[in-house]
């Protein structure tokens, strides 16, 4: 004969061999106590083990109702229930934020975000202007299948001037008369996340020309490319365009496309293929939304300055550094050092540890005096006491 009591419940087996019957008595008494504290349990209650789904068993003296269950089920996320039994659906629970369509999955979840949103939980906007209204994208970024001329050759509607809201009399691009598959082609240098395009017409010659409908097309390569398809066939989309020469018009990628070059392709147009348009989107990691100076989300007290400027001495006529902002209009319009040298700083608080990819400068006029910061420095702290400059990578020194 040979007894052994479970090594979880009594810490180490207990054998018993019928040739040590001195011993039996003693090990009987104790296996009696083991059964009846463990209500006629004839084995350890975590073997085998009770808890699904990947959940841990552990000895307890824990009642459920009357009853002494000797366990409890310590359960991974995602489950729940007495041993585990449950997928918690996570959904019920709206993680999704911003339109996002929730999918419940075994212990998880998944959201299925709107082009412009992205993250987990599609919690991080992506729609920000890219930079063909702003120049960001250069006119070496901007080409096209062809380029339309006018008054015998003296007018010619390149590409690189299909800037969105670009004034003047030749302020769009339009593609040649002949050109029956046009298109024009962004190359944004290097793989974005790209979620929605505007596009506008413009007049030529007193006569409102747009674009009523088109097709995109992208690349990473410049060579290969991919139409962009309705979700879940193999159908070309064919986006509406504008109806007017110049109100802009917005689509977004829902699923957003994920591209170095963007080929945009007229399907219909009225009278000829005339565009100024803008894309929208961010970095794949999706940090390169404005953090806030131009809107105001960056409040006041969070920019200060080593020095200001009073024109005229005159406390109306003060260049504070809250009006440190992009593209902020007025007579006072800027924040303007109280001296010339290189030991002057503007400063800018974001409250929380951030991220930061970029930034955009600008200048302005004081009284018609044109003035701007021919080039300057970056420093970083998490403390506002001490500071690290931004250095060049390859040389290893401060960066200008």
């Amino acid at each position: 004969m040979e007894v052994s009591v479970c090594r979880d419940c009594l810490k180490t087996p207990l054998p018993v061999s019928a040739r040590t019957a001195s011993q039996i008595p003693t090990v009987l008494v104790l296996w009696r106590l083991v059964s009846a504290r463990f209500k006629h349990f004839s084995s350890c209650p975590c073997i085998p083990n009770p808890c699904h789904n990947g959940g841990t068993c552990e000895i307890s003296e824990a009642y459920r109702g009357d009853t002494f269950i000797g366990y409890v089920c310590k359960c991974p996320q995602g489950f729940n229930g007495i041993h585990c039994q449950h997928n918690i659906n996570e959904c019920e629970a709206e993680p999704c934020k911003n339109g996002g369509i929730c999918t419940d999955h075994v212990a998880n979840y998944s959201c299925e975000c709107p082009g412009e949103f992205m993250g987990r939980n599609c919690q991080y906007k992506c729609s920000g202007p890219l930079g063909i209204e702003g120049g960001i994208i250069s006119n070496q970024q901007i080409t096209a299948s062809s380029t339309h001329r006018a008054l015998f050759g003296l007018q010619k509607w390149y590409p690189y001037y299909a800037r969105l809201n670009k004034k003047g009399l030749i302020n769009a691009w339009t593609a040649a008369e002949n050109d029956r598959w046009s298109w024009i082609q962004i190359n944004l240098q290097k793989k974005m996340r790209v979620t929605g395009v505007i596009t506008q017409g413009a007049k030529r010659i007193g006569s409102p020309e747009y674009i009523k409908s088109y097709k995109i097309a992208y690349s990473n390569d410049g060579k290969t490319w991919a139409m962009y398809k309705v979700k879940g066939t193999n159908e070309d989309m064919v986006f509406r365009g504008n109806v007017d020469n110049n109100t802009p018009y917005a689509n977004s990628f829902t699923p957003p496309i994920k591209a170095q070059y963007v080929r945009l392709y007229p399907q219909v147009c009225r009278r000829h293929c005339t565009l100024r348009m803008e894309l929208l989107g961010c970095e794949l990691s999706g940090c390169s939304e404005p953090l806030g100076m131009k809107s105001g989300h960056i409040q006041d007290y969070q920019i200060t300055a080593s020095s200001i400027f009073r024109t005229l001495n005159m406390d109306m006529f003060t260049w504070e550094p809250r009006k440190a902002r992009l593209d902020k209009q007025g007579k006072v319009n800027a924040w303007t050092s109280g001296h010339n040298d290189q030991s002057q700083w503007l400063q800018v608080d974001l409250l929380v540890p951030t991220k930061v990819t970029g930034i955009i400068t600008q200048g302005a006029k004081d009284f018609g005096h044109v003035q701007f910061v021919g080039s300057y420095k970056l420093a970083y702290s998490n403390d506002g006491e001490h500071w690290t400059v931004y250095q060049d990578e390859k040389q290893r020194k401060d960066k200008y």
